[in-house]
């Protein structure tokens, strides 16, 4: 089967940036998984077609390298194609390009079925797998280890957050963009003010649902921040971040 690419244009609206003007990290994996989501539509694999089946689709690790976050007004290009699947896991990548069609990000993602009742992942059904314009191969493709640390010997900054009903999707349960704004709003204004995102490695373990506190974490060693979303004692997503 012929890999399909899918190519959607966008311009970047003024509600979606900070104050210097740039693209929020949380709207950018929007608008890619978005793209992704029209490609599937098209191919009659899209929201309604899992919601007969009983099933969503749910990100498990993403690997983000940012040469630049586009500005508001600016015109850009979200690209993305699933690479291969196996039996549980679906691969796909994403490109967002400028006007003159220089990379801006790349994007490593891996997928899983999510059964909506009983809120477990589940073998990629044949229904499924024979629409999604991929290949299939039995390898599990390994993404970077996210380093393990002891938070008991860190100085760690943290934040809590209620989780409110408009954080919650239609997988019903915290949108996996929100762990970015979660992430990022733990570290100090100034540092954020005065760095941007190189690279980032997030992998998420637990599902956070409607009415949660949750702590969000982070360790700062110079231009590499370590960060953890934790739901009372569960983790529920890890991730680091390496800055310029």
């Amino acid at each position: 089967m012929v890999v399909e690419r899918y190519s959607e244009d966008f311009q970047v609206p003024f509600y979606e940036c900070d104050p210097s003007g740039t693209l929020h990290l949380s709207a950018l994996m929007n608008h890619l998984v978005l793209a992704s989501e029209h490609q599937l539509t098209n191919l009659d694999a899209g929201p309604i077609f899992m919601s007969t089946l009983g099933l969503g689709w749910v990100t498990t690790q993403y690997e983000i390298r940012i040469s630049r976050l586009p500005r508001q007004h600016e015109h850009v290009t979200a690209t993305t194609r699933a690479t291969q699947y196996n039996k549980f896991f679906c691969y796909r990548d994403f490109w967002l390009y400028d006007s003159q069609g220089n990379e801006l990000a790349f994007v490593r993602s891996m997928w899983v079925v999510l059964d909506l009742k009983t809120r477990r992942m589940v073998r990629l059904p044949d229904d499924l797998t024979k629409k999604i314009a991929s290949e299939f191969s039995p390898e599990v493709i390994r993404f970077d280890r996210i380093e393990k640390l002891d938070w008991s010997h860190e100085s760690v900054m943290a934040k809590t957050f209620r989780v409110r009903y408009f954080d919650i999707d239609s997988n019903r349960h915290v949108n996996n963009a929100h762990f970015f704004d979660w992430m990022l709003d733990s570290l100090p204004l100034d540092f954020l003010k005065g760095h941007a995102i190189e690279s980032m490695s997030i992998k998420y373990d637990n599902e956070v649902t409607y009415g949660s506190e949750i702590s969000s974490q982070a360790v700062q060693n110079q231009l590499i921040t370590h960060h953890r979303i934790m739901n009372g004692d569960q983790l529920a997503a890890d991730a680091i971040i390496h800055w310029r």
